[in-house]
């Protein structure tokens, strides 16, 4: 029957394309489709054409045979923990472009505060540190449950490097161990300024700046030390920094400077629970 139906549909569609004024509607084979038009006789050829449409519509589809079942997506174990704020994306995708070195302290200030990564951040972040295990770990412990479920429906997310002896797991990143940094290199002479007093920081940082003390030869360990300095002498480097003489030869430097210190102030602050 189903055989019939499709022919009859077929030249029923010739008709309509040709228009009834050029061509007769088909007859309709026998049985329902014959009975209604015995039963209802339309006036025209376009209105027959019409109601035998109709009417071969839904005998198509109330023939179609359920296809089989869709497995169903059990979604991701809860996680209670608050996501991170929306400006919070913004903030990371900043930093990778512009400061990557703060990146490592972002995702384990995620952890600490006991946030865990907005959805749309989990495939980026996992999929950026796909081939570092460390890394790959720590993004794994700020997605929570979200991540493994991820990975699971999209395999490339997973870590493709090899997991060496003694190197931990996204479980093993609690909240104590979040507070682990790498270590970045900093010269002995400025290692004082990495627990110094906040205002003792900005002068030192200042002055050296504004007399040309450091120059762009000391930027990369200029950057380190404010990547770990404390968090709480940052406003104040900042504000001092912001106010380098702009004739110094050392101003592009400063700016810089600033920046980063004023971006590491914001994520941190930005990132605390209210």
């Amino acid at each position: 029957m189903s055989n019939v139906v499709d022919d009859y549909w077929k030249q029923m569609v010739t008709v309509a394309l040709l228009g009834t004024d050029r061509r007769e509607p088909p007859t309709p084979p026998s049985g329902g489709l014959a009975d209604l038009a015995a039963d209802d006789p339309q006036p025209s050829p376009s209105q027959r054409l019409l109601q035998q449409v109709a009417a071969t519509a839904v005998v198509r589809r109330a023939g179609l045979l359920p296809g089989a079942p869709i497995a169903t997506v059990a979604p991701p174990a809860a996680d209670p923990r608050p996501i991170t704020p929306p400006l919070a994306s913004a903030t990371w995708r900043r930093i990778i472009t512009d400061w990557p070195v703060l990146e490592d302290e972002w995702v384990l200030t995620v952890v600490r505060v006991g946030r865990r990564l907005a959805p749309e951040l989990v495939s980026p972040l996992l999929a950026r540190h796909r081939t570092d295990v460390t890394r790959h770990a720590r993004a794994l412990a700020a997605a929570g449950p979200l991540g493994s479920w991820m990975i699971d429906w999209s395999p490339r997310l997973a870590c493709t490097a090899k997991k060496a002896a003694g190197s931990p797991s996204a479980v093993d990143y609690t909240v104590e161990m979040a507070a682990e940094l790498p270590a970045l290199p900093i010269v002995p002479e400025l290692e004082a300024l990495l627990l110094a007093k906040p205002a003792d920081a900005a002068r030192t940082l200042a002055s050296g700046l504004a007399n040309a003390q450091f120059t762009t030869a000391h930027r990369a360990v200029l950057v380190n030390l404010l990547a770990r300095m404390s968090p709480a002498s940052l406003p104040a480097v900042a504000k001092a920094i912001d106010r380098v003489d702009p004739s110094s030869p050392s101003i592009g430097l400063a700016f810089a400077l600033a920046d980063l210190a004023h971006l590491r102030h914001h994520m941190l602050t930005e990132l605390e629970l209210a």
